[in-house]
C-alpha cells in the first residue's frame, strides 16, 4: 500500500473516487461505532502484511477518522490539526473564534486558568476545550428559553 503524505500544514484534497469510498466507509464505520465511553475500538485489517488479529484503536481516534471520512464523502480537503496540551493564546483565540487581545484578556481575568511561560501565557486545551462546550450549552440554553417564549407568544 502506498503511503501519502503532504508537507505539515497542507490539506488532503478529495478526489470524485475519494469521496465515493469515504461516504460508504463514513457509513459503515459510523453504524458500528461503540458507546461514547467505550475506551477502544478493534478493527480488522484486510491487507497482504495486516495482522491477523484486531488491532484495538482508541475510541476517539475511531470518532476522528469517522470525522475526516464524512468531510471527504463531501467532497471537502482535509487536515487533522495536532496540538500539545497547552495552548498559545493565539491558538486559544482561534479554538474560541475570538480575538487574541480578548483571549489574553479572558486569560487575565482569569475566565480560563492559565500559567507564564517566561512573557508567553499558556492554558491547558483541556481547560479551554471545556469553556467553549460550557459556552455552547449555555447559547443552546438560552436559545431554547427564546424559542419556547416566541412560541408562547405565537410568534412562531
Amino acid at each position: 500500500m502506498d503511503t501519502f503524505t503532504t508537507p505539515s500544514g497542507d490539506p488532503v484534497p478529495s478526489s470524485g473516487v475519494d469521496a465515493t469510498f469515504a461516504r460508504e466507509a463514513a457509513r459503515l464505520l459510523a453504524s458500528s461505532l461503540p458507546p461514547a465511553d467505550a475506551a477502544a475500538v478493534h478493527l480488522r485489517v484486510e491487507e497482504p502484511n495486516a495482522p491477523a488479529e484486531p488491532i484495538a484503536v482508541p475510541a476517539a481516534a475511531v470518532r476522528l477518522l469517522l470525522s475526516i471520512l464524512e468531510g471527504m464523502g463531501k467532497g471537502r480537503a482535509m487536515h487533522v490539526i495536532e496540538y500539545k496540551d497547552e495552548v498559545t493564546t493565539g491558538e486559544m483565540a482561534r479554538l474560541l473564534n475570538v480575538s487574541a487581545p480578548y483571549a489574553i484578556k479572558m486569560l487575565d481575568q482569569g475566565v480560563i486558568p492559565s500559567r507564564l511561560v517566561g512573557t508567553h501565557r499558556r492554558a491547558r486545551l483541556a481547560d479551554v476545550l471545556a469553556y467553549r462546550e460550557a459556552q455552547y450549552a449555555a447559547r443552546k440554553t438560552i436559545l431554547d428559553q427564546m424559542a419556547a417564549v416566541d412560541q408562547e407568544l405565537g410568534l412562531i
